[in-house]
Parts: structure tokens; sequence; C-alpha cells
């Protein structure tokens, strides 16, 4: 496999020669072996710290996929039904949707607290309070719009309800909701480009679009703020490196390998929905918890390939990773250098697509 772990490193290697990487690790597990394990540049602009494999970056989105699986632990073990109201396990959630309609997005409940700071965001149980209360947007279950900020702290107060214990700080070994203090020597920094945020287009004509409704465009928060770096939630705040994630999803991939029922991670993949997302104005395939590979229109396939079976979540700034059953084979990419979300995903796609097809899964 010293082909495919240079061939990645060359692409890699390419990219931090023509700017577009500042730091990045890309990691891959098939059939239970690490088969790429690229990690190159550095974790800080003045480009002082290199980035090693145990370096550690944030995963953004893909933390709501660490999120689901929580989730979906308290599933197979009988605890929560994917059909069962929230409202049944969390007493004062006002909503009527049902768990499975949280996971994929569909329950209205996108929208953001008003006047949002870094400290509603970063408070222990403010943003859980809100979406208790709050009035759907739509009548859950009929649309689907990517709930960006919010989904953390359904996820969160559900789970906590269901529990009554705090949410897990760490998803599976070096995999972490929110940076613990004794790795932070070894985290990178977070660098947005220009238009990264890609949000100059979702106010148009002085219409409050529900994406700006889900992360308004006024609220910028410092993703390098110690407090942000921190919180315990779950829509954006897990920490980890991509050969820790790749195993994680590598075992999900081989069946479950000892984290799961083969029929919970066959489950996980099941299409809840496959329609235009309200909030992000693009088609999206979605799973209770992730979203799913599969070709769109023209052939296209995105980073997490061209099987409807295989699944994962992507994150700001091209963060993703991907469980591939049909291939056995699990890929994580994680970058500090944050562009513009088209040419994000972009990169992204290039690294995954090398990697399938130097190992016979395109």
């Amino acid at each position: 496999m010293d082909h495919v772990q240079e061939a990645v490193q060359a692409l890699v290697d390419d990219d931090l020669a023509a700017g577009r990487h500042l730091g990045v690790q890309v990691a891959a597990v098939q059939a239970g072996v690490l088969v790429v394990d690229v990690a190159a540049g550095h974790l800080d602009p003045a480009r002082t710290r290199p980035v090693r494999s145990d370096s550690v970056f944030c995963c953004f989105s893909v933390t709501k996929a660490l999120a689901a699986l929580v989730v979906w632990r308290l599933v197979e073990a009988g605890r929560v039904g994917l059909d069962d109201p929230v409202a049944a396990h969390w007493p004062g959630f006002r909503a009527p949707v049902t768990v499975r309609q949280v996971l994929a997005h569909q329950g209205g409940l996108h929208r953001a607290p008003p006047g949002i700071d870094v400290d509603l965001l970063t408070a222990d149980r403010a943003g859980i309070e809100w979406v208790a209360a709050l009035e759907p947007a739509w009548e859950p279950g009929t649309a689907t719009g990517y709930h960006t900020l919010t989904h953390g702290w359904l996820l969160r107060g559900l789970v906590e309800a269901v529990t009554g214990r705090p949410f897990p700080a760490t998803f599976a070994p070096g995999v972490w909701c929110g940076l613990p203090a004794e790795v932070a020597d070894r985290a990178a920094v977070v660098v947005e480009a220009p238009g990264s945020r890609g949000l100059e287009w979702i106010v148009p004509n002085g219409h409050v679009h529900p994406a700006a409704e889900a992360m308004p465009p006024a609220f910028e928060p410092d993703w390098n703020d110690p407090r942000v770096r921190a919180a315990l939630q779950p829509a954006f705040s897990g920490w980890a490196s991509a050969t820790a994630l790749a195993r994680v999803f590598g075992a999900l991939a081989a069946g479950g390998g000892g984290m799961f029922r083969s029929d919970t991670v066959a489950a996980m993949a099941r299409p809840v929905v496959e329609a235009v997302d309200v909030c992000l104005d693009v088609e999206v395939r979605r799973s209770a918890g992730f979203e799913l590979g599969g070709r769109w229109e023209g052939g296209a396939v995105g980073a997490l390939g061209p099987r409807t079976t295989a699944f994962g979540h992507g994150g700001h700034g091209g963060q993703v990773v991907v469980a591939d059953p049909e291939a056995d084979l699990a890929i994580a990419v994680l970058v500090n250098l944050l562009p513009a979300p088209q040419l994000a995903s972009e990169r992204t796609t290039v690294v995954c697509e090398l990697i399938r097809g130097l190992l016979d899964a395109a």
C-alpha cells in the first residue's frame, strides 16, 4: 500500500506548495488496516508548529456525525426509538418532532437565538433551553433544512434527558467534544480565508433566508477563542486527528467493529430524505444522523463517493469523514485553512477520489 500513501502525500504537498492548505491530515482505513496516514503543513499561521499524525483539528460539522453515534448507542440499547417523540424523553420539550426527524434536520428547529454571541454559544444550558421552547418553522417531516448550530443543542439535550448524565466529552479514543486542555498544545489554529463562510448569498433582496436564521451573518465567532474550542457543543466542537476519525468510521465500514451491531450500522445508512435543503438551497441525501454518498445529476460524486450505502459528514472548510461499507473503507480529511465552500468541497473530493481510485474502490 506504499503507493497509496506516496500518491496522497504528493497531492497534499502540491496543494501546500500552491497555498491551498496551511495544515492537513488525511487518513484511510481499509479492512481494519491504516493504509493512508498523511500529516503535512503547520498548525499555526506563523508556521512554527508542524502537523504530526497525533495533532488534532477542529472537526466542525463532522461533529454532528459523531454526536449521532451517541444517539445510535441509545437506539441500539433500546432506550430510544427513532420514531419516538423527543418530548417523550425530554420533559419540557415543546415541538412535536421525532428523534428521526431531529437527526435528519427535518424538525424545523433551525433558528439560532436572536442576538446570539459567544457567551450564549458556549453557555452550558442556554442553547438547550432555547431549542426546547422553539416553535417549528415548518411542519416536522415536511421539509429538511440544515440546523447549523441548533442541531448540537438538540442532540445534547436529548442524550442528557435520556441518560441523566452530561453529554460525553469523549466520543472515542482520541476524539473529543470540546478541546481538552491536555491536548491544546497539539491543536490546530483555525484560519478562515475571505468568503469562507459563504454567507453572501443568503439574504437576497432583503428577504431573511432560512440559512441566515440558522447561522446569522452578523455572528462571527472566533473559532480560536478558548471558550469556543472547549465548548461542549455537538454541532461543531469535535476535535480529533484524521487517524482517530478514520479508525472510528473504519469500524463502522467493517460492520460495526465491536462498536455497534451490523444491523445497527446498516440502519445508519438507511435514507430518510432526498430533497432540496431549504437552508442550503442544494439537494441533499440524509439518513438519521448522516450525509449519504451517491451520484448526482450528470454522474458527479462528492467526497462521500458514488455508493448510496456510504455515510458520514462534511464540515466547514472541507473537513470530512466517510464510512463506505461496500468497500470496507473509511476516509478522513482535516484542514485548518478554510476556503470558500465550493473550493473546500472540491479540494476534499479530489483527495477522497484519489484514495478510492488507488484502492479499487471508485
